[in-house]
């Protein structure tokens, strides 16, 4: 249990890179709805920088903290994120014709991810704990849908798209004020 509580206690510090990375995402999915008629090689081009500017946040976190929860899939889930981000964004063309491919399996990982880590902060009884679990879960089924959508037309693949953006971001804020109530317990314990 020690070891447990060291490696929340470590990921809780970066609380603010998921919020920052979770309205980053809203936003996206946002304008993403806003602005139905722009290209879809916009879209992807958008979709190709944030997966690179979130495999970065992974890979630092992962390798400052030392006690982290998960830090192993944290490091090898963003140093993907990081290839393909470059690859994407190198490579318009190949980001347009993958996207609902690579983005459903992006959003299926983050979906898997957000429950396997509420499952393992359900030790500290974070209220709340059970929405990251549903918001995971709404995760994995609008990556079912995108990756299902191809073959019924662009227009669908957009829907899905900033649909799961939101549900994306929404998910990642609530996760970083769970983590900022798990460092407020840390600091009454330690007070």
């Amino acid at each position: 249990m020690e070891t447990l509580m060291e490696r929340f206690k470590s990921l809780t510090r970066y609380w603010w890179a998921m919020l920052i990375l979770g309205v980053a995402i809203f936003v996206v999915g946002i304008l993403i709805f806003t602005y139905p008629g722009e290209s879809y090689i916009g879209m992807a081009a958008l979709f190709a920088v944030l997966m690179l500017v979130s495999g970065i946040i992974e890979v630092v976190i992962a390798f400052t903290e030392k006690y982290m929860v998960g830090r192993g899939w944290a490091a090898v889930l963003g140093v993907l994120e990081i290839i393909l981000g470059i690859i994407l964004i190198c490579s318009p063309a190949i980001t347009a014709m993958m996207l609902p491919i690579v983005l459903g399996i992006w959003l299926l990982f983050r979906g898997i991810g957000l429950i396997g880590i509420a499952s393992e902060m359900s030790h500290f009884k974070v209220n709340g704990m059970v929405w990251t679990i549903i918001l995971g879960i709404l995760l994995i089924i609008c990556s079912l849908m995108i990756l299902f959508q191809p073959l019924f037309g662009i227009a669908a693949v957009v829907v899905w798209v900033g649909i799961s953006f939101l549900v994306a971001g929404v998910s990642l804020v609530v996760f970083a004020f769970q983590l900022f109530s798990i460092k407020n317990k840390f600091k009454k314990l330690t007070e």
